[in-house]
């Protein structure tokens, strides 16, 4: 067994004191630990891997401890068992990393949400054209995709990229639309990090965060871990899916969507399987670690005194919890999209079967990853929740196997039913 992901907090109880998985429903290849109470979560857990699930991990912290901390199936398909400590990269998981390195910052007094970019990045257009930070993280900055056709590899040259973002114009004026920024959020906001404490994003979270909290989460993983990462599996189609709207608009050629799936520089879904792929640092799209890792890191907004000893003061949670952009057509996803600052809110895009959702609590935020991990803190639930897999499923937010995971954890946690979109807590 590795040693990474031991329990080092003392706030997170060690395996032995948690409950073994009952294995009443006769699944051999899932094991972890849940608490009296939320033994539900590892029927449904085992339920997905007749959905198409390889291998994967999901953990929810709640009460000051791991009450489900379950892993199971394979890293290929026949191969071996997903190991208790697995890692994958989980895409778009990663702006949770970033967005805590931003609110860090600006928390320490060293960003401010409305100062223009310029001040930091004279020379970012966009910056220029009235650009914030706040901007940045709400997906409202313009800058969703590059048109300058990209080069093999630009993703895995942080200068490369600062200089073609630097040369694009905005494609609408700053905070007047909401546009999902999939790459190019963490190449802006690295870059200002980067300028600011004169530290890369990724080592920036490594020092203030993982190695404080003692978890294995990575943006730009050492090169001495990249045999403990499984592969990303790509989904295959299947001709009863139904159109998603990003894959139908991404055939247009220079709309948004075709420019961020195919001006990619020859960026494959796979291409997180090449050293090349995960060493690099992409802080929007290529963090690694597991479930157990990203519910500790998201668990910090449940226990005031590690939250404030990490910096992150009321004024922090508060915006993290509070909606900032909101559309019923975002530019790039091509449906209805809801952000705080630099963290997704509930989605419930169920009306329609050409989107996606995420479909959380009222004061939840958190973020998913293509194929379907995901990770949220809900304070008023009083849980942290995350979901790492290595078989994608289909589209770009969570599918019916993280749905399902999050709807039980909400039971579990004893809220009852979904109103306006939300997981709503019980009426009293």
């Amino acid at each position: 067994m590795s040693s990474l992901n031991k329990p080092r907090e003392p706030w997170v109880p060690r395996h032995e004191r948690c409950h073994p998985v009952q294995k009443a429903y006769d699944v051999s290849f899932v094991h972890g630990y849940v608490a009296p109470g939320w033994e539900s979560l590892a029927q449904v857990f085992a339920d997905n891997f007749s959905k198409g699930e390889l291998g994967a991990s999901f953990c929810v912290v709640a009460g000051g401890q791991r009450v489900v901390d379950l892993w199971g199936g394979h890293v290929v398909t026949g191969g071996e068992p997903w190991d208790e400590d697995g890692m994958a990269v989980f895409y778009s998981c990663s702006k949770i990393l970033t967005a805590m390195v931003i609110h860090r910052l600006v928390a320490d007094g060293q960003m401010t949400y409305d100062a223009p970019l310029s001040k930091i990045w004279p020379e970012l257009k966009a910056g220029q054209a009235g650009g914030t930070l706040r901007m940045a993280l709400a997906h409202t900055l313009g800058l969703p995709v590059l048109q300058q056709r990209l080069r093999t590899g630009a993703y895995e040259d942080h200068d490369y990229m600062v200089g073609r973002l630097e040369q694009q114009s905005p494609l609408w004026e700053p905070g007047t639309r909401v546009g999902y920024h999939p790459i190019t959020f963490g190449f802006i906001l690295g870059e200002l990090v980067r300028r600011t404490t004169g530290h890369t994003l990724g080592r920036y979270f490594n020092e203030q965060f993982a190695q404080p909290l003692g978890l294995d989460l990575y943006v730009g993983l050492p090169e001495s871990l990249f045999p403990l990462l499984a592969p990303i599996h790509p989904y295959q189609p299947r001709r009863e899916d139904p159109v998603r709207r990003i894959a139908k608009d991404s055939q247009t050629i220079g709309s948004i969507p075709n420019l961020w799936l195919y001006n990619s520089g020859g960026w494959r879904t796979e291409s997180v399987n090449e050293l090349a792929g995960v060493k690099a640092e992409m802080p929007a799209s290529n963090g690694a670690g597991n479930a157990r890792a990203l519910a500790s890191l998201l668990a910090v907004f449940l226990d005031d005194r590690k939250r404030l000893q990490l910096g992150f003061n009321d004024e922090t949670t508060a915006t993290l919890e509070t909606v900032s952009a909101a559309t019923h057509r975002d530019a790039t996803l091509g449906c209805s999209s809801r952000f705080s600052l630099g963290l997704m809110k509930s989605m419930d895009n169920r009306h329609d079967p050409g989107a996606d959702g995420f479909i959380i609590g009222r004061r939840a935020f958190g973020h998913v990853g293509m194929g379907g991990s995901f990770g949220f803190c809900d304070r008023e639930a009083g849980i942290a929740v995350a979901y790492v897999m290595n078989q994608l499923g289909n589209g770009i937010l969570v599918n019916e196997r993280g749905q399902a995971l999050i709807d039980a954890s909400y039971r579990a946690a004893g809220f009852e039913r979904i109103g306006a979109g939300e997981w709503l807590p019980p009426i009293r």
